[in-house]
């Protein structure tokens, strides 16, 4: 496990939480912890979003991807600012996230979303984007996606 990981972990295994709010996240950090300043707290926080570490509810709390709920925090653990920097790799395109939340608003596989995607572009005879296609869908079954919106629309426009 990386110590990006082990410092996102932190504080959902040692309040025992499934979710935690924004403010709790950067008082573990900065106050519990002292482990880093507001700042750079905040800047965790983004980081660990944008590499899916993390997750923004729709109540606005944050929730630990699944695979990391039961990782083991080391004793003494304490990160270093390694844990800031983002390979490009690491990040999930904002296609993927959104389909991510389509699938769990809608129940549907995000196999079958990137199809019905994929006929939806078909059905404008491809003159619209993947990222104009994805809107249509969160709109069809609802989906949450004012978070993405500024970054499809940047997309867009390039």
């Amino acid at each position: 496990m990386s110590e990006r990981e082990i410092a996102v972990c932190a504080p959902f295994r040692h309040r025992n939480a499934g979710q935690l709010r924004q403010v709790d996240l950067i008082f573990y950090y900065t106050q519990d912890k002292k482990w880093m300043s507001l700042d750079k707290a905040k800047k965790l926080i983004a980081v660990a979003e944008k590499t899916g570490l993390i997750k923004k509810e729709a109540s606005g709390d944050y929730s630990l991807r699944e695979d990391l709920r039961e990782q083991k925090i080391p004793l003494g653990f304490r990160p270093t600012d390694e844990i800031f920097v983002i390979d490009e790799s690491e990040t999930l395109d904002i296609l993927e996230k959104l389909l991510d939340e389509i699938a769990d608003a809608s129940k549907i596989g995000k196999k079958e979303l990137a199809g019905e995607m994929e006929r939806i572009r078909k059905q404008f005879d491809n003159l619209i984007s993947p990222e104009a296609a994805v809107i249509l869908l969160a709109k069809k079954y609802h989906a949450p996606y004012d978070n993405y919106k500024a970054d499809l629309i940047k997309r867009i426009g390039e």
